[in-house]
């Protein structure tokens, strides 16, 4: 206790927190953790909360609810506890979810401002080793991290350097569930792990320094990141294609971080990195959530949501407003407003002219082509916001026309104001 004792004043772990939050599933780990910062508390300067998720996976399990609830309250520590929906296939990734949701809005009722979990070196050797055979990006393998930011506050994990052995509860559970092979950590811990330290005794000392030296490789690397001021909500093209091609990748990858919710597959992050060397503007869909968008200066992941409508704001005296364009048109005809379609064209000085093109020339983005409203009597008599036609200037000065001031126009939705 005494080496935990050292080990967590050394680091400061709770240097900035009173209120401190326990995972606490009942293990040996567990409760090895919860009795060192208990017997630590007034040392420490902590209050102790506890959370306990109960999947009802085992006969056992709400006894053991039951034995920990009679615990904390013999030690008057406050024990938080949820519900797995037994309705749901369980998964360890459902599991996982459910459980940190939950840690997270127990320590915001409770004002905490620390969830500490019993993570220990094992854990991190069965998580590098795991990430490594599913394919998981360089990146993941640097391991589980002691300190993060989670929730109201921060997620501690203060065993990671001690081993199995060295933890010392009396009083746990033993879930005989993680004997089995069902599980592919399951079969990591018990079947993989073994074999392989069979074959070299160090192999987890192995994993970890390997682990180690690329986490001190990637802090060289984001320290260069930093260094260009990248990362923003979009991405300064021209900055970006200045660098290596390795740097170019990793700059990348660390822009999808900021998405979390957003899954890239390797095939189509090596898609996005030849996209953006293209000249080319681009916008295409990655998800249900979100696009990709590439103009002349920066690239960008931007929420899918649905583009404002437009309409016209339509005068036929002069507003006397700068915002309005004035379209001279023939008297007689009638005038369609529409978006633009395939193969439009514009007569622009005296040439017929690709709308396509024309937008290109005049480095329209894509997201505003797609809501630029045009005005049509045959041809292209006006692009709003931005040009008229020769067909246009050509009635300016002609006594038989009729002329229009238009301004676009977001238009409110009265089912949804």
């Amino acid at each position: 206790m005494n080496r935990f004792l050292k080990l967590v004043q050394q680091k400061g772990f709770f240097k900035e927190h009173r209120r401190v939050l326990v995972a606490l599933s009942g293990g040996k780990d567990s409760m090895t953790l919860f009795n060192w910062l208990y017997a630590y508390r007034k040392e420490l300067e902590i209050e102790l909360f506890t959370a306990h998720v109960n999947y009802g996976l085992r006969d056992v399990a709400d006894w053991e609810e039951e034995q920990l609830k009679k615990k904390m309250e013999e030690l008057q520590v406050e024990l938080e506890v949820a519900h797995y929906d037994s309705g749901e296939k369980f998964s360890e990734a459902a599991g996982r979810i459910m459980r940190y949701e939950f840690f997270s809005q127990v320590m915001e009722d409770k004002k905490c401002t620390a969830l500490v979990t019993a993570h220990h070196k094992g854990d991190q050797v069965e998580t590098v080793f795991m990430r490594e055979i599913t394919g998981r990006r360089l990146r993941h393998l640097t391991g589980i991290p002691e300190r993060q930011v989670f929730g109201s506050g921060e997620l501690i994990r203060p065993l990671l350097t001690f081993n199995k052995a060295d933890f010392d509860a009396e009083e746990y559970f033993e879930d005989v569930t993680n004997a089995g092979t069902d599980y592919l950590r399951n079969r990591i811990r018990n079947q993989y792990i073994p074999a392989l330290t069979q074959e070299n005794p160090q192999f987890s000392e192995a994993i970890i320094d390997m682990s180690q030296e690329i986490s001190l490789a990637f802090s060289v690397i984001k320290d260069k990141i930093a260094e260009l001021d990248i990362i923003k909500n979009e991405i300064n093209l021209k900055i970006f294609l200045r660098q290596s091609k390795a740097l170019q990748h990793f700059i990348l990858q660390e822009y999808l971080e900021k998405f979390p919710d957003l899954q890239v597959s390797k095939a189509k992050f090596s898609e996005l990195l030849w996209i953006i060397e293209r000249p080319q503007q681009y916008r295409s869909e990655l998800s249900s959530a979100y696009f990709f968008v590439k103009n002349d200066q920066h690239f960008m992941i931007v929420p899918n949501q649905p583009s404002p409508k437009k309409e016209l704001d339509i005068r036929e005296e002069d507003p006397k407003d700068p915002s309005f364009m004035r379209v001279d048109l023939p008297m007689e005809g009638d005038i369609e407003i529409r978006q633009r379609q395939p193969g439009d064209y514009i007569l622009m000085n005296g040439h017929h002219k690709k709308l396509r093109k024309f937008f290109i020339e005049q480095h329209v983005p894509l997201e505003k082509r797609e809501n630029l409203l045009i005005l049509v009597e045959k041809d292209i008599y006006a692009v709003t916001d931005l040009t008229v036609s020769d067909l246009s200037k050509a009635f300016k000065n002609d006594k038989m026309k009729r002329t229009l001031w238009v301004k676009p126009t977001i238009r409110e939705d009265i089912d949804n104001a």
